[in-house]
């Protein structure tokens, strides 16, 4: 799907001093591959310049945050950065307990120097140490991230007149095991949103049991981009609460009438 918001978002500047839309506009496109096994075999650059793979972040039933962002972008990806993290606090769950994250530079020259300084500001504003491991800044070579792009559908391109890089708002929801589970888009995420697709991601295994019913009650509209009331399935769970509700009536009853037999 065409990134249309984030496109304007990042090239506004651009566009208002000439004609038409940019070229480069043409290559942004979100390809949702839900399901699909990012290769977590892929190793990356960290914020203490140490060379880790994906591989490292997944296991057990944290699901995973990705995004696909760069440092010194000067608009769009700190707005969805700090989106996911407004999100992410307000969800309830904390990290490194219930959920990991991974921001992986689009951009080969940057630094992973410049990664920790993003790391310690954005987690920061999480209420999470500078320098918690349960959430990666990482940098990389071209031939990497492409490959990481290419796994979970996510267009970008450099743009020479502006010497920015055209991409899309999203943030990307992983499950325990690397496979994509769900895209959220946009530069500010309900907290509702957020918990429910890292629980759905979970399957079930993080947040508490109250968040678990609300999932079934909770579907994920693609058109709305947002998990909206699922009507059946609300029906489906006052129909088992109307039904315990009558098996508890009637063994209090089934009860009561022993006792008078009993008496009897």
């Amino acid at each position: 799907m065409k990134a249309s918001i984030a496109a304007l978002c990042l090239f506004s500047a651009a566009a208002s001093a000439a004609d038409g839309v940019p070229a480069v506009l043409d290559s942004i496109e979100i390809t949702e591959r839900i399901g699909d096994q990012v290769p977590l075999s892929l190793a990356f650059t960290n914020s203490t310049g140490n060379v880790t793979r994906l591989a490292k972040f997944f296991g057990g039933d944290q699901p995973v945050v990705l995004i696909l962002a760069y440092y010194r972008c000067p608009m769009l990806c700190n707005l969805v950065i700090s989106g996911a993290v407004k999100a992410l606090r307000g969800s309830g769950l904390k990290l490194g307990r219930d959920y990991r994250a991974a921001t992986v530079s689009i951009d080969p020259s940057e630094t992973f120097e410049l990664a920790a300084t993003r790391k310690a500001g954005h987690l920061q504003a999480l209420g999470a140490p500078a320098g918690d491991p349960s959430w990666a800044f990482m940098v990389g070579s071209e031939e990497r991230i492409r490959a990481l792009a290419k796994s979970v559908g996510f267009g970008y391109a450099y743009d020479a007149e502006t010497k920015q890089y055209a991409h899309a708002a999203v943030v990307l929801v992983l499950t325990p095991r690397g496979t994509i589970s769900r895209y959220l888009y946009g530069v500010e995420f309900a907290p509702r949103d957020m918990k429910l697709a890292l629980v759905e991601a979970a399957d079930g295994k993080v947040g508490t049991s109250l968040d678990r019913i609300l999932l079934r009650c909770f579907k994920y509209d693609a058109a709305l981009r947002k998990y909206d009331l699922y009507v059946w399935g609300i029906l489906k769970g006052g129909a088992l609460v109307v039904f315990g509700m009558l098996a508890t009536l009637l063994a209090v009853l089934w009860r009561r009438e022993l006792r008078q037999g009993t008496v009897r």
